[in-house]
């Protein structure tokens, strides 16, 4: 089975950006553990949650005070998104 053209440009262009993918027996010993891992990848996840509550109550504020009203709330699905992140 030989591929199209273009399934052939989106290989290529993986491959360059990517790189080539790693043989099984590689792969296992390139992971890490699960501490590790939540202390590397949560802080930027924490740190965008952060700034997005801070960008949101910028353009609140921009907008004028009926729209502070809605602070409330949004930081409350903030919140819950923070809490589901933190629990996964």
């Amino acid at each position: 089975m030989t591929l199209s053209q273009e399934a052939r440009g989106t290989v290529f262009i993986r491959r360059w950006l990517i790189g080539i993918p790693l043989a099984t027996v590689r792969a296992s010993r390139e992971r890490l553990s699960k501490i590790v891992a939540l202390a590397v990848f949560s802080s930027d996840a924490l740190s965008s949650v952060a700034y997005a509550t801070e960008e949101m109550l910028l353009v609140l504020v921009l907008a004028g005070s009926l729209a502070l009203g809605w602070s409330i709330p949004l930081s409350l699905a903030i919140t819950l998104l923070l809490g589901i992140l933190t629990v996964s």
